[in-house]
């Protein structure tokens, strides 16, 4: 497995992090973190988001709208600043993900585990600590796509020169020319890249809490939309619609969806700097939406029925056990009929909550089907447990 580390990435994303975190406590131990500190997080921070959103994501990803090469040519040193890896293999991981979505291909699948925690933590950050990683790693297509464009071959030639260069020079004397003194540019170095840092974690939740919770309005794959994220992602969170219609520049195509980037590109286009936007037809959209809700009703019926027909067989084996504690002495009687009454008990009421969901569906959420679910294994696992005990009294009578 150690052989499989990717040594770069390792450093990139949890090394240095932890490096300016530490630093970042010596500072405030040492010296008043004020709202000049602040600013300068919140600087790293939401230049970063925005680099990523409207540079990686919408621009080379996906190609929603173009730019002139000035526009770009910032675009690329900013991006190089964020320790994503080069923007050709960041569109080259992004085009694996929606060609191959939840499945061997895509290359941050949630799904690889069957463990949601395993799923979890490989589609945030684990998929780039092994192999290639997320900084060497592009396919045919986007060489085809974008192997003409100077500039991106550029950044990927010198990459790390400029990824340097961004974290350490440029931040240090955004802090001078603010603070005009030598702690002043130690503080634009520390907390332009802390904040670029924290960043970096909050972009890979897109990976990987969108694709665990949130709501599903638009396509029934794993990704999800999370309103509550749009404070800290800018527009990033909606990402089921993105993964809907992922060639339009929009990810919150509400007027009321809080999307920073797509009103950055919109300004853009306004000021000459961005044209070619790409934009859904809103009957699409909503066509889109009756058939997700068809499909997720039909998914959860189905869910449903195999839920019903496991409780039917539980309650089989229960009432079978029922007939082997007839038979069996008053001991094991004693010791085992009040828990075995009790899982009885507990199916009756799953049976009973499944029955009304049947009878009146109304497309249950996920939330309410992964709830009974989980009391049905509580149920499974201790008639498991008491047919095990049963047996092996059975086996010292």
């Amino acid at each position: 497995m150690f052989k499989e580390l990717n040594l770069v990435g390792a450093f990139a994303l949890i090394a240095y992090p932890m490096i300016l975190i530490t630093l970042a406590v010596f500072y405030a131990t040492s010296h008043q973190v004020g709202w000049f500190e602040v600013t300068l997080f919140l600087t790293g921070y939401y230049v970063s988001n925005i680099t990523v959103g409207i540079g990686f994501h919408r621009l080379w990803s996906h190609d929603t709208y173009k730019t002139n090469k000035f526009v770009e040519f910032i675009l690329i040193l900013l991006s190089a600043g964020t320790l994503q890896g080069p923007a050709l293999s960041w569109a080259s991981n992004h085009f694996m993900h929606h060609t191959y979505t939840d499945t061997e291909k895509d290359p941050h699948t949630p799904l690889k585990y069957n463990s949601r925690i395993m799923g979890f933590l490989w589609s945030h950050m684990g998929w780039m600590l092994v192999g290639e990683g997320s900084y060497k790693s592009i396919d045919k297509v986007t060489i085809v796509k974008h192997g003409r464009n100077k500039l991106l071959r550029w950044q990927l030639k010198y990459y790390w020169h400029i990824a340097i260069l961004m974290n350490t020079l440029v931040p240090a004397a955004v802090g001078y020319i603010f603070g005009t003194t030598a702690l002043a540019a130690y503080a634009g170095f520390l907390f332009i890249g802390l904040g670029r840092a924290v960043q970096q974690q909050v972009t890979f939740f897109v990976n990987s809490l969108c694709h665990f919770v949130g709501t599903q309005k638009y396509t029934n794959g794993t990704s999800r939309d999370i309103w509550w994220l749009a404070l800290l992602l800018l527009g990033e969170n909606w990402h089921n619609f993105h993964h809907a219609f992922p060639s339009d520049y929009r990810n919150g195509h509400k007027w009321h969806q809080f999307d920073v980037h797509k009103w950055i590109i919109y300004l853009m286009s306004k000021c000459g700097l961005a044209w070619g936007l790409k934009r859904t037809a809103e009957v699409r959209v909503e066509a889109r939406i009756a058939q997700t809700v068809e499909q997720v009703a039909k998914a959860h019926k189905e869910r449903l029925e195999l839920l019903k027909n496991k409780v039917e067989e539980l309650d089989v084996v229960c009432q079978q056990k029922f007939q082997e504690l007839e038979n069996s002495s008053a001991g094991a009687k004693e010791k085992f009929w009040q828990s075995l009454s009790k899982a009885h008990y507990n199916l009756n009421n799953i049976k009973l909550q499944l029955q009304n969901h049947m009878k009146n569906f109304e497309n249950p959420s996920d939330k309410i089907i992964n709830a009974i679910n989980k009391k049905l294994k509580k149920a499974e696992n201790s008639l498991q447990k008491l047919y095990l005990d049963i047996e092996r009294i059975k086996s010292y009578a």
